[in-house]
């Protein structure tokens, strides 16, 4: 009998060790509650003080129930936090925690337009840039409604001095001219003669496509009757003279279409509903936090089952000027520090930011999670090792800044990207580096595969990859991804990229199509092996190589390259001089059984490059239509091709999450008429005289191939 009761104590004292490790939390809790499921915490930040307090070093498994939890401030660890946490949500019905508030209160105007005064701006001067309706984001009032104005002429005038605390600091003055129909909303203001008194209710903000980058700003003056728009700030590379496009926003004015939304300075905000939105059951959210959480230097948390909301990003007073990357933006999730991180099945989506920012941190994992309506990019990455990037879809980002890149790895090594689904970008799928030329680089055995990476570029910006590399990365590699529709301003819109001084990178099993400039670009570099790889349906050309150098810029070995009547090889570069090394590869055109190679034949091309090239049917089973399965091996065997299968890229898991991965059908048929548009303007400008004659549609110009038919 003894021996039975002190079993029982034993059991009973496990029991209760065993629930003091468990802390709920509810947005019907009460932080001076037991944080029990009977008596729950109202907040997270109340459930990390207590889990704090709690006796030993056991993990704490803190719950939070369905419901929105609205913060006032990010939820911040630090090295202080030593205890092991798991902070978890039901996963069929994520509990969202949300840096916004509730907008309510609409009036219907006679129009059908709704419109509320909101109280944070009216009472305590707070502004929103972004706003969010029903689940998606709104539209802030803007011109041209879709598409891109065209810059047609650009001078800087000569610096001025600052005065107060940035004396000695010169700006310069930038004049952009474009037709002054673009600038028809201001013609009847004074006369035409804009100023600041023309201002009214709120600062016109101009969005300028330079490059790969963007400049972001309040417009200091106008001149509609001759087109031009004024702003002021550092001098301008040279790289950001030509071929610029632009947009304006966030005047009452611009206000006319549905999904638009317009906030004056006096806290009046107008929306117009889209089809179906009714003002009683709206969901409307304002963001007012940048950052949701915060890691500083702490080890050892999960996070699974969260979804991570409406978040701000607040032009500074002074603008933007071009980041490459937006790579000076913040992130809805920051780590710094950190070590032994996961975030698993959360959702991080309508940011004004990044989703999630690694800064010197390691040893983290990022698995299952959904990062969609993104304002700057997906995944950002600073001198971080170790972290596994595993099975997330990042859907829909640069919507503030358009330079956002899905998954931006600067100055780290030993990443491992695997089965991402990336897409609906307006730049770059990855970019993996960021030392431009030879010096000194932290970027190595980084491991870049099984993606899906598709629908880049949009027409917006130039000089992108679906993966873009930078510097020397030894044991860096980019493989079994497949890579489609990317489509540049004007020039760079490639499916691989090797860009100034990558080296030792291996790039293989890549299946890489419908790339306006060609499934693969060598900028220059060293020593890069590209083997193996599909490359089909280039725009412009399907392989491209820009820079001559002493030493072997890469090895092009085993390759197969489907073209539909434009070059197989840029005819803007010399191919004689291509200090590369070719193996073995195998060009094919559907609508010319002769290419060129470049300025050469096939035997001029063999004698100077390789005598095993193949000009021959790959034999696809339907490439037209993205099947590219052999129907006979008989032509890849020739040169040593070892099929790989491409349908294993993208993200795994049961048919509802690979349903959550894919675009919309219209969002893919607007992708392809941008397309067919864009390239259709392109030959009328006469600009695209190099293409051959055999590209010629019956009737017509070259314009694209069939693939976007």
């Amino acid at each position: 009998m003894k021996h039975i009761l002190i079993s029982l104590v034993i059991i009973s004292s496990s029991v209760i060790s065993y629930a003091q490790q468990r802390l709920y939390v509810a947005v019907t809790g009460n932080d001076s509650a037991a944080g029990t499921v009977s008596d729950p915490l109202q907040s997270i930040e109340a459930a990390i003080e207590r889990a704090g307090k709690l006796p030993g070093q056991d993990t704490v498994y803190i719950h939070i129930a369905t419901g929105t939890y609205f913060l006032d401030r990010p939820i911040t660890l630090t090295a202080a936090h030593t205890r092991p946490m798991v902070f978890e949500g039901d996963p069929e019905h994520m509990p969202v925690l949300s840096g916004g508030y509730r907008i309510g209160g609409w009036q219907v105007t006679p129009e059908g337009w709704w419109k509320t005064s909101v109280p944070q701006v009216v009472k305590y001067g707070a502004t929103f840039q972004q706003l969010f309706v029903n689940g998606e984001r709104a539209t802030l009032a803007r011109t041209p409604d879709k598409g891109l104005f065209k810059v047609i002429g650009q001078v800087e005038q000569t610096p001025v001095e600052t005065e107060g605390k940035d004396a000695g600091y010169g700006y310069y003055v930038q004049r952009y001219a474009t037709d002054p129909q673009n600038l028809k909303d201001f013609m009847n203001i004074n006369g035409g003669d804009w100023s600041e008194a023309n201002k009214k209710d709120s600062e016109i903000r101009i969005m300028l496509y330079q490059a790969w980058d963007n400049t972001y700003k309040n417009v200091d003056y106008m001149k509609p009757d001759s087109g031009f728009v004024y702003i002021h700030g550092r001098k301008l590379h040279a790289m950001y003279s030509s071929h610029n496009l632009f947009r304006l926003e966030n005047y009452r004015g611009a206000l006319n279409a549905p999904g638009e939304w317009f906030l004056d300075r006096s806290g009046e905000l107008t929306y117009i509903p889209r089809d179906s939105e009714e003002p009683a059951t709206a969901e409307v959210f304002a963001p007012g936090l940048r950052n949701l959480l915060i890691l500083n230097g702490t080890k050892g948390k999960v996070f699974r089952n969260l979804s991570f909301q409406h978040t701000s990003h607040i032009l500074p007073a002074n603008g933007t000027t071009p980041h490459q990357a937006a790579g000076h933006l913040d992130a809805t999730v920051m780590l710094s520090g950190s070590e032994g991180i996961v975030i698993e099945n959360c959702e991080i989506k309508h940011t004004g930011n990044y989703a999630i920012a690694y800064d010197d941190s390691r040893d983290c994992r990022i698995e299952h999670s959904f990062l969609y309506d993104l304002g700057g990019g997906g995944i950002k990455m600073d001198h971080s090792q170790h972290v596994k990037i595993l099975n997330n879809i990042i859907r829909k980002g640069g919507q503030v800044f358009p330079a956002g890149v899905g998954v931006l790895i600067r100055e780290s090594s030993n990443i491992k990207a695997l089965h991402n689904e990336v897409c609906d970008l307006r730049y770059s799928g990855f970019s993996v580096g960021w030392v431009w030329g030879y010096g000194k680089s932290l970027s190595f055995e980084n491991e870049i595969a099984f993606n899906h990476i598709h629908h880049l570029g949009w027409g917006e910006l130039d000089d992108m990859g679906g993966v873009y590399t930078l510097g020397i990365q030894p044991g860096t590699t980019v493989h079994d991804n497949v890579i489609h529709d990317v489509y540049s301003h004007n020039y760079g819109g490639w499916g691989l990229y090797t860009d100034e001084g990558s080296t030792h990178i291996i790039m293989e099993n890549n299946l890489v199509y419908a790339c306006k400039c060609g499934g693969f670009h060598q900028h220059y570099g060293k020593d890069n092996i590209i083997r193996n790889n599909i490359l089909a349906w280039g725009t412009w050309h399907a392989v491209q190589w820009t820079r001559k150098e002493d030493h072997r810029s890469f090895t092009f070995a085993r390759n197969i390259i489907l073209q539909d009547g434009f070059p197989l090889l840029s005819k803007t570069d010399r191919w004689k001089d291509a200090n590369a090394d070719f193996d073995r590869n195998c060009f094919w055109d559907i609508t010319e059984k002769n290419p060129y190679f470049n300025d050469m034949t096939l035997a001029e091309f063999r004698k100077l490059h390789d005598e095993k090239t193949l000009v021959a049917d790959p034999m696809f089973n339907d490439p037209l239509h993205g099947d590219f399965t052999f129907k006979s091996l008989k032509t890849a065997r020739k040169i040593g091709f070892k099929p790989f299968d491409y349908s294993r890229a993208g993200v795994e898991g049961d048919q509802a999450w690979k349903e959550k991965a894919k675009m919309k059908p219209e969002e893919i048929e607007e992708f392809r008429r941008i397309v067919r548009e864009g390239e259709k303007a392109y030959v009328s400008s006469g600009e695209a005289d190099y293409r051959p004659e055999v590209a010629r549609k019956p009737g017509g110009d070259p314009v694209y191939p069939r693939y976007y038919d």
